[in-house]
């Protein structure tokens, strides 16, 4: 459908009738016949820089907020205030109702994809359109649409997004924001309905280059637009001591060690069984008999309702008692086999396999682990990451995690800094790995497998192989 008058209407921009615009980006590489190319300012470089590359793919017309400007083959509008245009435009381009949307926003460096998704798995059990767009693509009701693979989309893929909507209809979207999203401000000026901040471990320092930089962008979460205050996990240590050090006041505190927080929930967990949670937020005072493994997905779940509980009620809750919550795909999974149980999660990072390793042991005699570190990221984690592995398991098979340009061997190597581990074995094919892993297998231990979670390829030297991890332990499993 030709949108032409959509664009000279809200920008004022005289272009000829004979140009059909069907399609918005800011990004040269997604533009195709008949696309308006906004060319904005990015994370090192002006889209100007990439107009001539966006009219060879198709672009017709160019809105730019930079005056430079060397004459062009198609018609060009320069706008001042661009940016603080661009999510109005968006709504009237896509033929969407601003009020019809309420945006929830999550950060954390762990947990962001099971509050997000957990608050989407409610809405939908409410028969409430909603979206999750995260770390496992993005799902419209329950509908998956492909994305980039960015945890946190930028604005036009966002919205491009919800061309799938059913319009003129009330939409929840759940949003995982990325550190990376955040500092960048991927987002905008997008109002949300309501953010929260979950935790901070140390992550991502490759790209923040310290932890001051990472911790400063998550903190800057509790700085974007929303119309309800915040919410903060208070029992985040790092947390804390960046709130005493900067005098944070404006948030909603949500704890599972202090009841007098203003959002507190009690959890009584049985490993492998029905747990209670006893919640008592604001809105919502209810208790949920859930099974849910382990106790941190139990947390992940009083967010997401913490999340939500300005626009559900206690009444609306309770269809989770005793009730069915789908765990995101690699998050969590729980392969029960003859010979022995399989545990696959995206844990990447030290805390996080800390949450699980430690989960495991209180149900298990022996972990079996097979772990990697991803090439050219953070290599301050991999030593830590190691120490956590050893120390929790009876047996270590390292292996590979996306070496992507660097060599296995030299990853390895900063992940041992030295040491000498007796339980520990290097095997650069994951597979190999898996497969020895399988082969220790008993009714006595478990073997968890940590780092990719749902992907479906390995990359390495510059090439994206299709692997998954389950696939891989079903494919190998012992008859």
């Amino acid at each position: 459908m030709n949108k032409s008058s959509i664009v000279t209407s809200f920008f004022n921009f005289q272009i000829s009738e004979d140009i059909e615009i069907v399609h918005v980006t800011d990004d040269s590489r997604d533009v195709r016949r008949g696309s308006l190319f906004i060319a904005r300012q990015g994370v090192s470089s002006h889209g100007e820089d990439f107009i001539d590359h966006a009219i060879a793919n198709g672009a017709v017309c160019v809105i730019s907020n930079k005056k430079e400007l060397l004459q062009i083959d198609v018609p060009f509008k320069f706008e001042k205030d661009l940016e603080e245009k661009i999510i109005p435009f968006l709504f009237k381009f896509y033929k969407l109702c601003s009020s019809d949307f309420l945006f929830f926003g999550i950060t954390g460096t762990n947990g962001k994809t099971s509050t997000a998704f957990f608050a989407h798995q409610i809405m939908r059990k409410l028969n409430k359109q909603s979206c999750y767009i995260g770390t496992l693509g993005a799902l419209v009701d329950d509908q998956k649409i492909l994305t980039k693979g960015n945890t946190t989309p930028g604005i036009f893929e966002l919205f491009d997004i919800f061309q799938s909507l059913n319009p003129n209809k009330k939409t929840y979207v759940f949003l995982e924001v990325s550190s990376h999203a955040l500092d960048q401000n991927r987002l905008l000026n997008l109002e949300f309905f309501q953010t929260m901040l979950l935790n901070i471990q140390s992550d991502h320092l490759d790209y923040h280059l310290s932890l001051d930089n990472y911790i400063k962008a998550k903190l800057s979460i509790l700085n974007v637009p929303s119309r309800n205050l915040p919410m903060v996990n208070i029992d985040s240590e790092l947390i804390n001591i960046n709130f005493d050090q900067n005098n944070f006041h404006e948030f909603q505190p949500l704890s599972f060690k202090d009841s007098l927080s203003s959002f507190s929930c009690k959890i009584d967990y049985i490993s492998k069984g029905t747990s209670l949670m006893s919640i008592n937020y604001p809105n919502i005072e209810t208790s949920i008999n859930i099974s849910l493994f382990p106790k941190f997905n139990l947390e992940n779940l009083a967010h997401a309702i913490a999340l939500i509980s300005n626009i559900v009620t206690a009444e609306e809750i309770s269809i989770l008692n005793n009730g069915m919550l789908l765990l995101p795909p690699g998050r969590c999974e729980l392969i029960e086999l003859d010979q022995g149980d399989v545990f696959i999660d995206f844990a990447h990072n030290p805390k996080s396999m800390q949450n699980i390793l430690s989960s495991l042991k209180e149900s298990y005699k022996e972990i079996i682990l097979v772990f990697g570190c991803g090439g050219d990221r953070d290599k301050q984690k991999r030593p830590e990451m190691m120490k956590i592995a050893t120390g929790f398991s009876k047996i270590v098979l390292f292996t590979s995690d996306n070496n992507r340009n660097e060599d296995f061997l030299s990853i390895a190597k900063d992940a041992i800094n030295g040491y000498e581990y007796n339980n520990l074995e290097l095997m650069e094919s994951r597979e190999d790995a898996i497969k020895t892993g399988l082969n220790k297998l008993n009714n006595h231990n478990v073997l968890a497998i940590l780092g990719k979670g749902h992907e479906t390829f390995i990359e390495t030297a510059g090439k994206k192989i299709l692997f998954n991890d389950r696939d891989c332990v079903l494919r190998n499993v012992r008859v």
